[in-house]
């Protein structure tokens, strides 16, 4: 199939993006890994954030990693797959932020290994990035910084994209905790904002902004951050105080949060996904019709939840949004990952779900409302 998709995309040109959309089956797993990128367990290359442009979701930005970085790096296609550019210099890019007033402008947290941990904004689509001078200051050594640049996620701001947090996978120096980096101005500059005391001297966290301002929910200063030991923890005043929410913490490598059209939101964690109905003040697990594994990444579609988790011969799994608590194997089960998503994102006007698969590849589905959810 993916041969099929590049022979497409080369004769239809111009009209590649409407070709990809339509020649994937209904209901079934399509590999669109980019060409010469080897995802398997004996290789240590795999898959971490994906981001679809909000204007043009055919338009993808895929992170790959790798124990040899030299086989990693940020990939984007225009045509959904079809075609893939490996652009910049990151070598090991986590994740990427779009501004949606702007798509040439990019945000990307790099860490973990590598030459280009840090924080870096594009201009140009990600075909170059740049390290903001502020940055460096605030992850220089301490009286001035933080003393590490090795970041692990982002969040940014859905009212101002200027405001941006990142967390971090290593500890701060002369600690043995780190806490969140904000930034009010893009990146030029930063202030550092203290963990939760209760993260249990735990390192590689994850962020993220509870803020929906269309529902009214949250604002600018509260926030989630999740650990991998201690748990939840939520602040309503910018990270100057914080509140235990769930006690079991995020899967190694992060978590994905996605909140439905009522406000419920969703999150990866260790033993099951979690749910919340109060923006993230309290959270249960889910249980029915889901093995108790490891869950990173979990989407919707307007009607249908989906995510994944690790262990062999697992398939995705869904749930109605309106329920949210009773899932089962997406398209009967079909096909099977031996590795959880990293993170899923669903193109609403192609009525395609796209999930990284940490170490499967990088896999979309078509799924309108006809085929069996």
């Amino acid at each position: 199939m993916k041969s099929a998709l590049l022979v497409t995309a080369c004769l239809l040109g111009a009209h590649a993006h409407l070709a990809v959309a339509l020649d994937l089956i209904p209901g079934v797993w399509t590999d669109i890994t980019p060409p010469g990128v080897i995802m398997t367990p004996a290789s240590h290359v795999f898959c971490q954030g994906v981001t679809l442009d909000p204007v043009d979701p055919l338009t993808i930005y895929l992170c790959v990693c790798a124990y040899e970085v030299a086989k990693a790096g940020l990939f984007k296609t225009t045509d959904g797959g079809a075609t893939w550019t490996r652009i910049g210099q990151l070598d090991e890019p986590l994740h990427v932020e779009i501004d949606p007033k702007d798509r040439q402008h990019l945000y990307c947290v790099d860490g973990v290994r590598g030459n280009t941990i840090g924080f870096w904004a594009s201009h140009d689509g990600g075909a170059t990035w740049s390290m903001p001078p502020g940055f460096k200051t605030a992850t220089d050594h301490p009286p001035s910084g933080v003393g590490t640049s090795d970041l692990y996620s982002i969040a940014v701001d859905p009212l101002d994209f200027t405001h941006v947090l990142v967390s971090f996978h290593s500890p701060w120096e002369n600690s043995r905790n780190c806490g969140v980096l904000e930034s009010t101005d893009g990146g030029a500059s930063w202030t550092a904002r203290q963990p939760p005391s209760g993260s249990a001297g735990g390192y590689g966290m994850a962020i993220f902004f509870l803020s929906d301002p269309a529902l009214k929910q949250g604002d600018a200063k509260t926030w989630l951050f999740t650990a991998q030991q201690g748990g939840f923890f939520r602040t309503t005043d910018g990270g100057s105080t914080w509140t235990l929410v769930y006690p079991l913490q995020m899967t190694h490598g992060g978590n994905q949060l996605y909140r439905t059209k009522d406000g419920t939101l969703y999150a990866g964690a260790y033993q099951y996904p979690v749910r919340s109905t109060d923006n993230g003040a309290s959270w249960q697990p889910l249980k029915v019709g889901l093995p108790y594994s490891w869950y990173i990444g979990i989407c919707g579609d307007g009607t249908h939840l989906y995510t994944g988790c690790t262990g062999e011969h697992q398939p995705v799994f869904t749930a109605p949004e309106a329920d949210g608590q009773t899932w089962k194997p997406l398209a009967g089960g079909t096909r099977t990952f031996s590795t959880d998503p990293f993170e899923m994102r669903f193109d609403r006007v192609h009525h395609i779900l796209y999930s990284a698969t940490f170490g499967d590849g990088f896999f979309a589905i078509k799924v309108p409302d006809a085929v069996d959810k």
